[in-house]
């Protein structure tokens, strides 16, 4: 299995099975007609590999003593001048790529109408190789090598070079860092376009790797792009963490019908400890549609190296600050987490210089010459509900003497006595709850640099709010980061709010699902809601009515009235409960008392049809119509209509 070897690269269009490439059906390059075409610089050595396109000899060159690899490709494949002039083009163009990840092109010519390439001989082995012998990778390799590959393939597409054939046989392995190198690049293309129409060789088969190829490619669609290429390298990311493929048949046509409608298993549930950014990227680029996908392939790098992604240059795990996450307090079902092992999370390396910086302004705040505060007005500025109850709780009589004094600019009066009071010093508390931003903003700094949860919270929100510090959607997100590893269950929720909208972060629908279910098992009652629609949806993670009915009903019960009606629905319909009419009344009616539109809607109408135990009464049904209709809501505006009409 090493870089050359018999594997299967095209399918029969006539059968559409695989045909295979074994030695007894391909016409081997005549050697003797290689050599000569080498000329006396060159010495043709022994066949080290062979496969569905090309044969592959060390060659020594007898000039700069060194070895080298000839790739020539089968006979039957190259019969025309058009042909070869394509496959020149595009090695010319591959060769002109420089990355430390291509294996380079050194030379390229051709013998009585067989094209060949020379390139380096690779001291190593094929991915493909190495997952035979050892099985899947562990997350920190298998990522690197990612993230390698697709740095390569980002510099060709900038280049204009489209790979078309991604698979582990095409991935090197150089040395005992094992570093990736990409071959073959151009080869494909320069095959797979000829006299007998588009996508086929001259043989009629399809050039490519069923389990590796694109939907689109596996439609046989003529004009491939760069993100082709992206989803048959997350194929390969997913076989390295997993061990296995995300597609599968007894047959090429029912490997090529799951490239084009399957949904693979879900990473994390096969690989518990996979990070999500890690998860999220290849389930991105495994979209269906291109579209979906991500737009270039250093986008794809930068979602693997995500926000819950260690540094991958780091050598060691304990080389990364680390803080304990929340244990689970009920089992997972479908979420990207590990039951009842808790995932170390950390702060994203933007995160740390963020802090640093922070931490100077800190040096800064507490050597400067004092001097009188002056509160910022923010009379408009409105707590969200994350802080709603800090900002609400009363100050003490000292925190106002002090609030007083700083506003004034002037001390406060001495307590009666021989001696005066100590002045309570400044506390982010303090300060937060009178309001004085600037204050708040030095002290909460302090004291979330030295790890306090409640301080990074409100810090966060300050930023978000942009009180006592200048609007930072990026910065909240870091310290509800800092805050949650600390152990604070409501910033873990509203980070998962902003991943889930991309806001302060890039949006990842699988660590922000990660993030709410973590929330929710904490008792933060404003993720359930949330959470459960994502279950409902698939948002994240794969859709699970029964665990979206577990968090509707938490919520309901708690008295939000989304959920009351969301349940409703679910056991009006059986989805995820057993169906009840008579339990679907009941939540509408909750829902309904609260003044929700739709349940007002769905209760008339239960009234009106006597469903769900309700004695059949048309006037009350009509009236919660009318309370629907008041509030805009259209089906019962258009139901009162037609009872209007003669």
């Amino acid at each position: 299995m090493m870089c050359g070897a018999a594997t299967p690269q095209a399918i029969d269009k006539a059968t559409g099975e695989i045909r295979a490439a074994t030695g007894d059906r391909i016409a081997s390059p005549d050697k003797s007609r290689l050599q000569r075409s080498l000329g006396s610089n060159y010495e043709l050595g022994r066949l080290i590999g062979r496969g569905g396109f090309a044969e592959v000899y060390i060659v020594h060159d007898r000039r700069l003593k060194r070895d080298l690899a000839l790739k020539a490709l089968r006979p039957d494949l190259v019969i025309s001048d058009h042909l070869l002039q394509r496959f020149r083009r595009e090695a010319e163009t591959v060769a002109a790529l420089r990355h430390p990840h291509i294996v380079p092109i050194y030379d390229i010519g051709e013998a009585d109408g067989i094209g060949y390439l020379i390139m380096p001989y690779i001291q190593g082995e094929s991915l493909r190789a190495l997952l035979s012998r050892e099985g899947p990778r562990p997350v920190r390799e298998a990522c690197r090598i990612l993230l390698e590959a697709a740095d390569a393939l980002d510099a060709a597409h900038d280049a204009g070079v489209i790979h078309r054939d991604i698979k582990p046989e095409n991935i090197m392995l150089e040395g005992k860092g094992r570093r990736a190198q990409l071959m073959d690049f151009g080869i494909a293309k320069a095959i797979d376009t000829s006299d007998s129409g588009p996508g086929l060789t001259s043989t009629g088969m399809l050039v490519g790797t069923p389990h590796y190829m694109s939907p689109e490619q596996a439609a046989g669609e003529p004009h491939l792009d760069h993100r082709s290429d992206q989803y048959s390298l997350a194929v390969v990311g997913y076989q390295m963490i997993t061990g296995s493929l995300p597609f599968d048949g007894d047959s090429t046509r029912a490997v090529l019908f799951q490239q084009m409608v399957g949904v693979p298993k879900s990473l994390r549930d096969m690989v518990p400890d996979v990070p999500a950014a890690v998860a999220f990227a290849i389930d991105r680029a495994l979209s269906k549609e291109p579209k979906d996908r991500f737009p270039s392939m250093a986008a794809f790098a930068e979602a693997i190296a995500g926000p819950d992604a260690w540094p991958l240059g780091a050598s060691t795990l304990d080389s990364i600050t680390a803080a304990p996450s929340l244990e689970q307090s009920r089992p997972t079902a479908g979420v990207p987490t590990s039951p009842g092992t808790p995932r170390r999370r950390w702060l994203p390396v933007a995160a740390i210089a963020t802090v640093a910086v922070v931490a100077s302004g800190i040096a800064y705040w507490q050597t400067r010459p004092e001097s009188p505060a002056v509160a910022a007005p923010d009379s408009a500025a409105v707590t969200d509900s994350a802080t709603a109850s800090v900002a609400s709780a009363p100050a003490d009589s000292s925190a106002a003497q002090t609030a007083a004094s700083a506003t004034t600019g002037t001390p406060p009066a001495p307590a009666p006595g021989p001696a005066s009071p100590a002045v309570p010093a400044v506390t982010c508390q303090s300060a937060y709850t009178a309001e004085r931003w600037t204050e708040a903003a030095r002290a909460c700094t302090t004291e979330a640099g030295s790890g306090s949860a409640t301080a990074s919270r409100r810090l966060a929100s300050m930023y978000t709010r942009g009180v006592g510090v200048a609007q930072s959607d990026s910065l909240a997100a870091v310290w509800y980061r800092a805050a949650f590893a600390a152990g604070d269950a409501q910033s873990g929720f509203r980070l998962g709010v902003m991943y889930a909208n991309g806001v302060g972060v890039t949006q990842n629908d699988v660590e922000a699902t990660s993030l709410l279910r973590r929330a929710s098992d904490a008792n933060v009652a404003e993720a359930w809601p949330v959470l459960a629609e994502r279950y409902e949806q698939g948002l994240g993670t794969r859709r699970n009515e029964q665990e979206a009915s577990f968090w509707y009903r938490r919520s309901a019960e708690a008295g939000n009235r989304a959920a009351q009606f969301n349940l409703g629905q679910m056991y009006l319909r059986g989805r995820g409960v057993s169906r009840s009419d008579q339990d679907a009344a009941v939540w509408f009616s909750r829902a309904a008392e609260q003044d929700h539109p739709g349940a007002e809607y769905e209760l008339g109408m239960m009234y009106i049809r006597g469903r769900g135990g309700l004695a059949k009464d048309e006037a009350v049904g009509v009236q919660w119509l009318e309370r629907a209709a008041r509030q805009g809501h259209t089906e019962a505006s258009k139901e009162l209509e037609k009872r209007q009409r003669p």
